[in-house]
């Protein structure tokens, strides 16, 4: 065989394996940080009562992609008021999480929460390291496996029509993520 017939058939050889990668290979679905934020912005004002002695809201998110480390900061206001005495506090609260896909729930939930950073304003500094001690706890347990983002039972089906189901979520400077993979390689 020539070179020139040599190159060209293996020059088509790599399209056809090209063309067969892109036909069944992976696939992903990004959330830009402009969707994020936008739900989020639905999502809010979030307004609770916590053991009938305190009412917390949380509004004002400010959303943070961190791909380094596979992970999203959101900065949150806190505004709280004791129901016995009736006295309001104003501050921040920071916390970053790690995302996954929960296939038994078909959602995306946050796993690895933490508090970065907790800060109520003119709070004495000995009731401020209790606070925050005490913030963290609570907020950790409560947003740990939260569902962020639920998918629509005809998407996933259409997905599955197509041979593929949603695995790895990864946050990048984009967006968020979703990797679809071929049916036989999500289970």
């Amino acid at each position: 065989m020539t070179f020139l017939f040599r190159s060209s058939l293996l020059l088509s050889i790599c399209i056809a394996l090209a063309a067969c990668a892109t036909l069944g290979g992976v696939r992903t679905l990004t959330l830009s940080e402009a969707e994020l934020n936008e739900r989020l912005q639905r999502q809010l004002p979030i307004e609770r009562r916590m053991l009938e002695l305190l009412e917390i809201r949380l509004s004002e998110p400010r959303l943070q992609l961190l791909p380094q480390s596979n992970r999203i900061a959101l900065t949150l206001a806190v505004a709280s008021r004791e129901r016995l005495s009736g006295r309001a506090y104003q501050g921040r609260i920071t916390i970053d999480f790690a995302l996954r896909y929960d296939e038994l729930r078909q959602a995306i939930r946050l796993e690895q929460v933490r508090v970065t950073d907790f800060l109520i304003d003119d709070l004495p500094p000995r009731q401020q390291a209790q606070t925050t001690r005490l913030g963290s706890l609570i907020t950790e347990q409560l947003l740990k496996d939260l569902a962020v983002y639920r998918f629509k039972a005809k998407d996933l089906q259409a997905a599955e029509g197509m041979g593929y189901a949603p695995g790895a979520v990864t946050v990048t400077a984009r967006g968020v993520e979703v990797t679809l993979v071929p049916r036989s390689s999500a289970q």
